[in-house]
């Protein structure tokens, strides 16, 4: 059994769908702590003006007081702020002229920002949002919720204890996330840790250099799902080669 945890992000890039593809079990770490700079609640996308910025934030208006006492789960939005439309004015503004605006990102995303009002926190509306990608794609782990495991300690050994209790025997992770993972407690532990070495693939963006790892908003006015969905094929762990049989 494959188990990835991540914490619930607005409308991800490609690589944390990637994620989900290959795992069996989704684990979403809504019992963590929200990181203010992260990509929790905010969206990369093109900039309104080529060469001004690599990218711009499409970003969720979290009520962020005592955030670093509370769960991420228990974020509010501002009820005052009508973020959803001001969203769609912005795709609407960068993307409205790509091939694929109008069969793909106009008919899944318009009517999920139309239905905004519904989310009272950011943990219900990115986690809504992931699940749309997932949907889209046709990828189908199972998803479980971190706070209703019984997870152990922080970092590295809340992944451990989130494997063991699910009896997992492999570990996928992000590689960003070797700043924190403790690769010999895994080891230890008796669980495979395997690290996500995928390509990002180029498509066309309507603009003279490729802008990486935005948003799964931008491959959707770009790119047909059709492709989308074949890079999320898994390829016998890709550039792993016998990773997944060596192990670490």
């Amino acid at each position: 059994m494959v188990v990835v945890c991540q914490q619930p992000n607005y409308f991800p890039w490609l690589g944390y769908l990637e994620l989900a593809a290959r795992a069996d079990v989704f684990v979403v770490l809504d019992s963590v702590q929200w990181i203010r700079q992260g990509r929790q609640h905010r969206a990369r996308i093109l900039p309104h003006q080529s060469g001004h910025s690599d990218f711009q934030w499409l970003s969720l208006p979290v009520m962020g007081h005592g955030h670093r006492t509370k769960p991420l789960r228990d974020l509010l939005l501002n009820p005052d702020d009508n973020w959803s439309k001001r969203h769609w004015a912005t795709l609407e503004a960068i993307y409205a002229r790509r091939p694929y605006f109008k069969s793909q990102l106009e008919p899944l995303i318009r009517p999920w920002l139309e239905n905004a009002s519904r989310f009272k926190t950011m943990y219900d509306a990115t986690l809504s949002s992931v699940e749309l990608c997932f949907s889209a794609l046709e990828l189908n782990p199972q998803i479980l919720l971190s706070s209703e495991l019984p997870e152990q300690g922080v970092k590295t050994e809340r992944l451990i204890s989130i494997c063991r209790s699910l009896e997992a025997d492999t570990y996928y992770s992000a590689l960003g996330s070797t700043k924190y993972v403790d690769v010999a407690a895994f080891r230890a532990s008796g669980v495979r840790l395997l690290w996500q070495h995928w390509k990002h693939p180029e498509y066309p963006q309507g603009i003279e250099r490729f802008k990486t790892h935005l948003s799964f908003l931008d491959v959707l006015a770009n790119a047909p799902l059709t492709d989308i969905k074949t890079w999320m094929i898994p390829q016998a762990w890709g550039q792993f080669g016998e990773a997944r049989s060596r192990g670490i």
